[in-house]
């Protein structure tokens, strides 16, 4: 009776998922045709709390201090008393990228924050627990999540589960390091000198372009000698104000990536040093700043994944082989999956392989075939959801290799 009744469930969640989807495409179509930058994204908010709300969701909105974040919540009825059973949450992405537009395909993430909640608001009289779509602005520069985390937002949920395209790839992390990426620090640097005529008396300058120089100079020996997942990489943006001016001010901005918080520390260390040489070689001073919270490193439920990659199979999906090694993106999600079991069903958006944050997934984030992927990954991401909330087993599996992360898998 069980089976049945479960198998029953499933079969209305993806049911519903069919029966909106045009609803559900318009929505990622809406959203893909008016892109928005992080902690700008008035109208793809907008759009998902008013859905959310239409299909029975209980929408706070906004939450944690940040306009364009909610939370959308359904409470079980399964004769449960409040606070009782799980909570799984849902994580919704809707900024852009400038200059691009969703380049990252974050109209289709946002898509499916509102199929999962189609799916399974209509189910959770029958169910324990709560199950809970929360909006998480500024993926993309900016650590939406952390501020959410930071301001309580994910104080009592269980785990958390999301999608993301992965150009022509679609599976869900199953064995250590799938799943796993870098870890970043962005810091910002502004080296101070002191004006003079370029030709007239250069020697009474201190020239802050030659220290953004150096700084990058000693970031370049320093390459040979990190992890061979490290990156560092970066961009001037200021070098002084006119040619025949010595620079008495200059910027830059640098990106640091390391497989793990840990390394990651060392090397924000490393280059701290450099720029502090740089500023000493060139008779100016640096001002170091870090805009934004540390991005970690993902480390993803592979218990949640397995079951993740078994729900995707059920909806219609071919599961691309995982690879074996750690992805070189960042994202804030890791900080989410450093504070409860999380994974994410990663899948196709286009039958040919196309580079991240391009005009090709723009396209693609729109075409025929990504809506149509979407609702199927909608439809694995619901079922993943309905399981945490339905199987104990699962969850408190899910919990223990969370605990035992470090010891289980990077210490081996």
């Amino acid at each position: 009776m069980q089976a049945n009744g479960r198998d029953e469930r499933r079969q209305r969640a993806m049911a519903a998922i069919d029966e909106h989807a045009a609803e559900i495409t318009d929505l990622a179509q809406q959203i893909h045709d008016r892109p928005e930058l992080g902690y700008e994204e008035r109208f793809a908010s907008g759009l998902l709390v008013e859905a959310l709300r239409r299909h029975g969701m209980e929408v706070e909105a906004p939450v944690g201090g940040v306009e364009t974040a909610f939370r959308a919540v359904k409470h079980g009825g399964a004769g449960q008393d409040e606070g009782e059973g799980p909570t799984v949450a849902v994580l919704a992405e809707y900024d852009a990228l400038a200059g691009i537009g969703h380049g990252c395909a974050h109209n289709l993430i946002a898509a499916s924050g509102l199929a999962s909640a189609i799916a399974l608001a209509p189910l959770m009289e029958q169910l324990p627990g709560t199950f809970e779509v929360i909006g998480t602005p500024a993926e993309e520069g900016g650590g939406g999540k952390i501020r959410l985390i930071d301001a309580g937002i994910f104080e009592g949920v269980d785990a958390s589960v999301m999608v993301h395209h992965a150009g022509d790839r679609t599976l869900a992390p199953q064995e250590y390091p799938g799943g796993t990426c870098l870890a970043i620090t962005q810091l910002n640097f502004a080296f101070h000198g002191q004006p003079a005529h370029s030709a007239g008396d250069p020697w009474k300058g201190a020239n802050a372009l030659n220290g953004v120089i150096q700084l990058f100079n000693g970031i370049d020996a320093l390459r040979q000698h990190v992890k061979p997942e490290a990156r560092i990489h970066g961009i001037i943006t200021h070098g002084g104000d006119a040619v025949n001016v010595v620079p008495h001010r200059a910027s830059a901005s640098i990106g640091i990536r390391a497989g793990s918080r840990e390394y990651l520390e060392t090397l924000v260390e490393q280059v701290r040093r450099i720029a502090e040489g740089a500023a000493l070689m060139t008779g100016t001073t640096v001002e170091i700043t870090q805009p934004e919270a540390t991005y970690l490193d993902e480390r993803p439920s592979y218990v949640i994944g397995r079951r993740y990659t078994e729900n995707m199979r059920a909806a219609g999906m071919e599961i691309s082989p995982e690879k074996k090694e750690r992805g070189s993106y960042s994202t804030d999600f890791g900080n989410v999956s450093y504070l409860i079991p999380a994974a994410t069903g990663s899948f196709a958006i286009s039958h040919e392989a196309i580079p991240g944050h391009s005009q090709a997934v723009v396209e693609a984030a729109c075409s025929g075939y990504g809506m149509q992927q979407m609702l199927k990954v909608s439809k694995a991401l619901a079922l993943t959801a309905l399981d945490l909330l339905t199987d104990p087993e699962m969850l408190a599996a899910a919990k223990d290799e969370h605990a035992h992360w470090t010891e289980r898998y990077e210490q081996r």
